[in-house]
């Protein structure tokens, strides 16, 4: 029973900043994107399109950058056997950064550096007093990805592109045991690492169909390797076999396949539709371990399997230019959750997603400046967790609000 909790508590650490997409994925590479519900994978081009579809960079002249950051907060309330405990009021932040460079008229290169998972959240009182303590009280994890990336025009239709990335992670959580007065104690694990992916995507505009363009993105599995610590602090947890100790672990964070398809009714609006499918069942299980194990009956081993589900992401936005400088955007998001029912943990706190969002953006010949706002509304998730010795779990009142901006400069 307690390497089960132990292999709970270590699980919990690799699937932490705040849960917004489903699962822990993350959307929020610009403001523009945001505020169209992230469908903008085949209309107009920006440097953010590195995070979107970076086919579209062979659209851009000269040298081009953006900056942005998303502001997060995030609500939610987590039931384990009856006992209630809701997120600590915080913000977080997503920062963002592309530039792209056109080498010629038919190649050019990209570099951006964004987010595209995180997860994280403190619980109100919950130490000795909340079973759901023994999952994790306290969890951030954040991951920032580079992606050097080159984009071919193969003709004035279609262009493709292919990029590396570079996938930084890095976490901290907290958990605590409350088993018995001599067998109780909190500790820490924290740990980082860096793992190399990549992604393939294109982008077509027929002229027998000038009003239309269709644009897709694949992007392969990421297969983190981890080093970090188990702080067990001054507190006695042999009876628990946790010591404070050097440990590795590993996991598979998914990969996934997204099209969109724009239509442009006039020179001034446009219109987009998407999916994105996330293959979360090759996110199969956490494995951790303590580094420099001594015997079979020493340091706990976990392999801990999770059980969540392939899903998909719709989203439909629009832009509609009221002049040469300002334009308007609005859209919306059906996220589905990839948690299964009797997995539940203290982790991920929301079932499926819709996502309403607006925003503005203003631009010049030589800069410009977006804003965008999104609303999440979450559904409630009753199950189980078997990680618990199978008590009732119940998430409610999952929320979240989303605050955008992003500048950018053509030099």
């Amino acid at each position: 029973m307690y390497k089960k909790l132990t292999a709970v508590l270590l699980l919990s650490v690799l699937l932490a900043d705040v849960s917004y997409g489903a699962g822990f994925a993350l959307y929020e590479f610009s403001a523009r994107s945001t505020a169209m519900g992230g469908a903008a994978m085949a209309n107009e081009a920006e440097p953010a399109s590195l995070a979107v579809n970076p086919a579209l960079i062979t659209e851009l002249e000269g040298t081009q950058a953006q900056l942005g950051l998303t502001a997060v907060t995030a609500d939610a309330t987590t039931s384990v056997a009856g006992q209630t405990r809701s997120l600590k009021n915080d913000v977080w932040y997503l920062p963002n950064f592309f530039i792209t460079q056109k080498w010629s008229d038919q190649v050019s290169f990209g570099l951006g550096g964004f987010s595209r998972y995180g997860l994280g959240g403190e619980y109100q009182d919950p130490v000795t007093s909340w079973v759901g303590s023994n999952l994790a009280y306290k969890v951030k994890l954040e991951t920032f990805s580079f992606t050097p990336t080159i984009a071919v025009k193969a003709s004035d239709e279609f262009s493709v592109a292919m990029g590396l990335e570079a996938m930084v992670i890095s976490f901290a959580q907290n958990s605590y045991f409350n088993l018995a007065p001599s067998n109780s104690g909190n500790y820490e694990i924290s740990g980082s690492g860096v793992s190399w992916g990549g992604n393939f995507s294109f982008i077509y505009k027929p002229e027998w169909a000038e009003k239309w363009a269709l644009g897709g993105m694949y992007r392969t599995k990421v297969k983190q390797t981890l080093n970090g610590r188990i702080d067990a602090g001054s507190v006695d947890l042999a009876a628990l076999n946790i010591r404070s100790a050097d440990a590795e672990g590993s996991i598979s964070l998914p990969d996934s396949i997204s099209a969109g398809i724009a239509f442009r009714p006039s020179d001034k609006w446009v219109m987009e539709a998407g999916i994105v499918g996330t293959f979360w069942s090759s996110y199969d299980q956490i494995l951790i371990q303590y580094k420099d194990i001594t015997g079979p009956t020493g340091s706990p081993f976990i392999n801990n399997k999770k059980k969540y589900k392939d899903v998909y992401r719709l989203n439909f936005g629009t832009e509609y230019k009221l002049n040469q400088n300002w334009a308007l955007r609005a859209g919306y998001v059906y996220d589905k959750s990839p948690i299964n029912k009797h997995e539940m943990d203290t982790l991920v706190p929301v079932d499926d997603r819709h996502i309403a969002s607006i925003g503005a953006g203003y631009k010049t010949d030589t800069w410009s400046i977006d804003f965008a706002y999104a609303h999440i509304f979450s559904r409630d998730l009753s199950g189980r967790s078997e990680q618990l010795q199978n008590l009732p779990v119940k998430y409610t009142d999952g929320k979240s609000d989303m605050y955008a901006l992003t500048f950018g400069y053509k030099f």
